[in-house]
């Protein structure tokens, strides 16, 4: 080796040489005096030999299979959508091969020094990408055991590209990268390689400086890629679980360096990241919003985040919300001391409607950062909604865009309901306030629309929830209502506003279309309100059940929908009573009962009194 060690530049610069430098700017005390004194008298030869021999005996400093269950490196943990396996450059196995075979020493094939050069040109001064990011960190981590394969200028060469390219990754995370998993990819450069690097060869001062790099990359990303309780925003959701994987590797790595991989403030937002990747699995154990099919990788990442961040009540909620043969836990007798599985972050524009822990629960989760608000619903092995939650709103003939994105209006989670409601504002005036409760124990979702409109007209509204593949919408023969049918009959679905019988003969309709199953109802008024029941419990539906729409009074006047609207709905010997306002506050009269409430959802008991599931006050604007 010359007397300066050359480069091949880092990723983000072709230029870039981290390693020159005379030997002393290169040897960290820590290595040993055999092999600095080597490279003092004969660098080419005699010092590559020490290194070689001293990377062949020493303990691996990082062994990632030694501290986790089974024998997996574990980059192929949750792997973001497009990536089946780490990808790994071809000439990497051949290379292991050879090692096994006992050719450790031999001159190296040209080939395989040159397919190493090759990916080096083509990665120097490209774009990154999540291929590149997985290749980089399998290279780093092999190149110990390759120091016995190749020739020394190539593998001194590879070192430097990989230290220029943790080096140079900072710019990653910035707000304007074209990448949407620019987090991720930031996370897996900036940090994880870094911090890999330091940890492997920290007999180089180049590397050992790495640390501080990643472990502020690790720190930065934790707590500025979360809401303050670990949940990261909506338009990166999709990341929850390669982001999880990324930052329990580095805590492993970060086991063998001294003070950790994180600051305490970013441990701490990681302990709360394990808690939403609970939160957010499904009844297979796969993450909501995913594609893949969740296996023995998605076990291996949950039970090592347990082993590295999780706390008794992790465990206890593991044991109920994973598939059974991946934790070894019980599950507690009672989930009542647990904390809540239901959460909403105004920050993260996520919400989780929840009603219990257990993997057979029923479950929404929202996005709510863009105008087409992302929704997906769980029942039990079935994923009964998923994708966009659309509308499409005229008056009077024209179209009404959205011209801003959801707000928050109101949050409660408590022993009977989720609720949630959010507002955007439309053109011409008008806004639309959605609400979704989850009824807990009474099992029913209610999803509606509310139209807020400030001048009369004819208003046509269209409402498009995503039926999942695989999920049918099965229409009664003469009623308004259907089934979505999964697996298993799933939910029952009543359009509260559209009378029960088609007989009728209204236009307004519920049907399945190529979009999903739409909600179609028009009215002449200022406001309207467009709510869809959805009977989550498989026991009721075979039984009898009706809805009507009642007569809300105001000083003995019958009052428009506009004003208000009332419902009676009934299953079985089950019955439920809901109110919305949508005039001005006002006292009113449904059923007997005075209402002075925006809005009232309740049961009737067995003696036919109402007991409130959730009441909503008017607010002052």
């Amino acid at each position: 080796m010359a007397d300066n060690i050359s480069s091949s530049g880092g990723l983000f610069s072709e230029n870039t040489s981290v390693l020159n430098g005379s030997v002393r700017a290169i040897w960290h005390k820590s290595c040993p005096a055999t092999v600095r004194r080597a490279f003092l008298a004969d660098r080419t030869a005699d010092g590559w030999s020490a290194w070689r021999k001293h990377l062949a005996r020493r303990k691996p400093p990082l062994a990632i299979p030694g501290l986790l269950p089974g024998d997996s490196d574990a980059l192929d943990w949750a792997l973001p959508d497009g990536l089946s396996m780490p990808p790994t450059p071809d000439w990497l196995p051949r290379a292991d091969r050879m090692r096994k075979s006992g050719r450790d020493g031999q001159s190296p094939p040209p080939t395989l020094d040159d397919q190493l050069l090759g990916w080096l040109a083509e990665s120097a001064g490209a774009r990154p990408g999540l291929d590149y990011a997985f290749e980089a960190l399998a290279v780093s981590r092999a190149l110990p055991r390759l120091a016995a394969s190749l020739s020394a200028d190539v593998w001194w060469t590879t070192l430097d590209h990989l230290i220029a390219t943790a080096a140079e990754a900072g710019g990653l995370l910035a707000d304007d990268h074209p990448l949407e998993d620019s987090p991720l990819l930031h996370q897996l450069l900036a940090g994880e390689l870094a911090l890999t690097l330091a940890c492997l060869f920290g007999e180089i001062i180049p590397c050992r400086k790495l640390k501080r790099h990643g472990r502020r990359a690790l720190s930065a990303g934790l707590i500025d890629l979360a809401d303050g309780r670990g949940l990261p925003h909506a338009k990166n959701l999709h990341l929850l679980r390669p982001l999880l994987a990324c930052w329990t590797r580095c805590r492993v790595i970060g086991s063998s360096l001294r003070g950790g991989a994180f600051s305490k403030a970013a441990e701490l937002q990681y302990e709360w990241l394990l808690r939403h990747a609970l939160r957010l699995s499904r009844r297979d154990g796969s993450s909501v919003f995913c594609n893949a099919t969740p296996g023995a990788s998605d076990a291996g990442l949950l039970q090592a985040a347990m082993r590295f961040g999780g706390n008794y009540e992790d465990e206890e909620i593991a044991a109920l919300a994973l598939p059974k043969n991946w934790i070894s836990a019980a599950g507690p007798k009672s989930e009542s001391a647990l904390p809540r599985p239901a959460y909403h972050s105004q920050w993260a524009a996520v919400a989780v409607l929840r009603r219990r822990w257990r993997r057979s629960t029923e479950q929404l989760t929202v996005c709510y950062d863009q105008p087409a608000m992302q929704i997906e619903l769980s029942c039990s092995e079935d994923v009964v909604l998923r994708g966009p939650w659309q509308f499409d709103l005229r008056r009077d003939g024209r179209s009404l865009g959205t011209c801003s994105e959801w707000d928050e209006v109101c949050w409660i989670s408590d022993d009977d309901v989720d609720y949630l409601e959010l507002q955007c504002d439309l053109r011409g005036g008008v806004s639309v306030q959605r609400s979704m409760l989850l009824a807990r124990k009474d099992r029913f979702l209610l999803l509606a629309d509310a139209v807020l409109g400030d001048r009369p007209g004819k208003i046509e509204y269209r409402g498009c929830l995503p039926l999942a593949p695989g999920i049918t919408f099965d229409p009664a023969e003469q009623s308004r209502e259907g089934l979505l049918i999964g697996s298993k009959r799933r939910a029952r679905v009543l359009p509260l506003a559209l009378g029960e019988w088609k007989a009728e003969g209204r236009s307004d309709q519920l049907a399945a279309t190529s979009r999903g199953l739409e909600l179609r109802q028009t009215q002449r008024a200022r406001r309207m309100f467009a709510p869809l029941f959805i009977d989550l419990d498989r026991r009721r539906h075979r039984s009898k059940f009706t809805w009507r729409q009642l007569s809300v009074a105001e000083s003995l006047a019958i009052q428009p929908p506009e004003v208000a609207v009332g419902y009676r709905v009934a299953l079985g010997n089950r019955q439920w009573l809901i109110y919305r306002s949508l005039g001005q506050p006002g006292n009113r009269t449904l059923l007997g009962h005075n209402l002075s409430t925006e809005m009232l959802v309740a049961r009737f008991d067995k003696s036919g009194e109402v007991e409130p599931l959730i009441e909503i006050e008017f607010t002052e604007d």
